[in-house]
């Protein structure tokens, strides 16, 4: 390119740059640009499904010089690293100068080129996320012992929990020799698929302990596990997924008190491994429990759970005012507590819910229980876990196989001033009948005195229910006990006229018609072939992903 040439270009490019200046976004000052800045970067911090792996630091500045100078002296513009790219990684660590860090990796590329760099700066890096899938999990541990981490406080690394390759590749234990055994400010720790030492006291201190699947090599016995829990006296949050004790011989004769804990998870132990655990736990009385529990033989187990539960109360009982019963099959039963009225969406085994401060799954041993629980076992769990409660406002059932009205009579004894019920995809024929009520010329036999709401979703109505269930409201009614509001949604045959009955009884009835579905449901026959493919190219499956946080019967 001959001199003339280049310089014209040099001239049309500071023409453009000075036309740019005139601009009204480029005479922003300063500090608004970086709050501009600060503002787009905790958009895609906060956005996890966004799918760019250009973080929007590097992006605005790419747009023009000046937007470059002020981005590169904003250090803490830098700090958020999640992307993969070599480069751009290297850019962050020397743009972001000696601030603490936040990493996010979760890429199931080889770390070697990406991550690797990124934790040679683990002394300032403040939160710690990641996932590896099996062969590149002990590279990491390795590079995590390298050296000591004084400004961590949140620690997440987890391993997918259906590779084909778990069962070939070993994986040293997480022990005292990550971080090298310093990590002073360490609060949060959640681990998954992971080995584990239960000697260790590198976490000694933290306030959240998350523990999944760690295998059968790292089953802790009771004292191992009360060990590790003692060493925790400032702990608030304890989660044990898939762990069971190992059995050994005796039972430890101490107890350890955990005075701040808040929530408490265990998820599929054996109904007796939490008996044990229970009964050497001095717990807050107001300690939210979530428990998914395996090997149920019946329903003598449940006095001696709720037994151990109460064992070491400390503080004051929060007041429930409603009750869940998910899901009666052969095999399971779940039930959720809530300190609120209302369960929302109520078809969800949610027990993450701030609010629901009991939810038990009980799962029973199929080859031990010849017969299926009776529907009623739900009130007397009820009844076993509480004392106060007439303080219950609302009862949810969804999912149960026609409970009969012996089912019904035993709720309103447990339950005597439940004022809302709600049942989904269950036949309410048994439950209209229990509502009617009885005079035996000597008084007035009437179940749920206190129901106003009665909610029926997914029901499938008989012409004959329908007439028992107009009966039955004008009924109560008479007798001073009538409904005030009667919600139908996505019930089978029921007509327009007959809401119009329902209207004339009973204040407000509100009405969400069933739509039969239109065209093809989309289902379709797979042959073995399209199994097999499907099972052996399988993406991994994370604790974390959101999809697994909440599940729907």
């Amino acid at each position: 390119m001959s001199p003339s040439a280049t310089a014209e270009q040099e001239s049309k490019r500071v023409l453009r740059s000075r036309r740019n200046e005139l601009l009204p976004i480029f005479r922003l000052p300063t500090e608004i640009l970086v709050a501009v800045f600060k503002n787009v970067e905790e958009d895609y911090r906060l956005d996890e499904s966004a799918s760019s792996d250009v973080p929007p630091c590097v992006v605005v500045s790419r747009v023009c010089r000046y937007w470059r100078s002020v981005a590169y002296a904003c250090p803490a513009l830098w700090t958020h690293i999640r992307s993969t790219n070599p480069r751009l990684v290297a850019i962050m660590l020397e743009k972001s100068r000696n601030l603490p860090l936040v990493v996010m990796y979760k890429s199931p590329a080889p770390p070697r080129r990406c991550l690797k760099p990124i934790l040679s700066h683990l002394p300032r890096i403040k939160s710690l996320q990641l996932r590896a899938v099996h062969i590149y999990a002990d590279p990491i541990i390795q590079w995590l012992s390298s050296q000591h981490a004084p400004l961590l406080e949140t620690f997440e690394f987890s391993k997918p929990i259906n590779s084909p390759v778990a069962v070939t590749v070993v994986t040293r234990p997480i022990s005292n020799d990550i971080f090298q055994g310093r990590a002073p400010r360490l609060r949060s720790v959640q681990l998954t698929c992971l080995r584990i030492d239960w000697t260790a006291d590198v976490f000694s201190g933290i306030r959240t302990l998350s523990i999944r699947e760690p295998g059968p090599q790292s089953f802790p016995t009771l004292s191992q596990l009360l060990s590790t829990l003692e060493r925790m006296p400032a702990l608030e949050h304890l989660s044990l997924e898939r762990i069971l004790i190992n059995d050994e011989g005796t039972m430890p004769d101490r107890t350890v008190s955990l005075p701040q804990l808040k929530n408490l998870a265990l998820g599929n132990p054996s109904i007796q491994d939490a008996i044990s655990i229970f009964r050497k736990l001095v717990l807050p009385a107001d300690v939210k429990i979530s428990l998914s529990l395996i090997d149920v033989f019946g329903h003598q187990d449940i006095p001696d759970l709720f037994a151990a539960m109460a064992m070491h109360p400390g503080g004051s009982h929060s007041i429930i005012k409603s009750m869940r019963a998910i899901h009666h099959t052969y095999s399971s039963l779940c039930i959720q507590l809530s300190t609120s009225p209302t369960m929302n969406p109520a078809d969800f085994w949610n027990p993450s819910d701030n609010d629901i401060r009991l939810s038990l799954e009980f799962r029973y041993d199929d080859d031990v229980l010849h017969l299926p629980p009776q529907p009623n076992i739900a009130f007397d769990v009820c009844r076993t876990a509480m004392q106060d409660r007439d303080k219950i406002q609302s009862l949810y059932l969804v999912g149960f196989e026609s409970p009969n009205r012996e089912f019904w009579r035993a709720g309103s004894v447990c339950l005597p001033n439940v004022e809302v019920i709600h049942l989904e995809g269950i036949q309410n024929g048994s439950l209209i009948a229990a509502l009617k009520t009885v005079d035996d010329d000597q008084n007035m036999d009437i179940l749920y005195r206190s129901l106003r709401v009665l909610e029926l979703k997914a029901a499938c109505f008989r012409e004959e229910e329908l007439v028992e269930t107009e009966a039955t409201l004008k009924m109560r009614a008479r007798c001073g006990v009538g409904l005030d509001t009667l919600r139908l949604a996505k019930c089978r045959n029921l007509r327009a006229n007959w809401v119009q009955k329902f209207r004339e009884v009973i204040e407000t009835v509100d009405w969400e018609e069933y739509q039969e579905p239109k065209g093809d449901s989309g289902a379709r026959t797979y042959t073995l072939e399209e199994i097999a493919a499907a099972l052996t190219n399988r993406p991994a499956v994370w604790y974390d992903d959101a999809e697994n946080d909440r599940r729907e019967f």
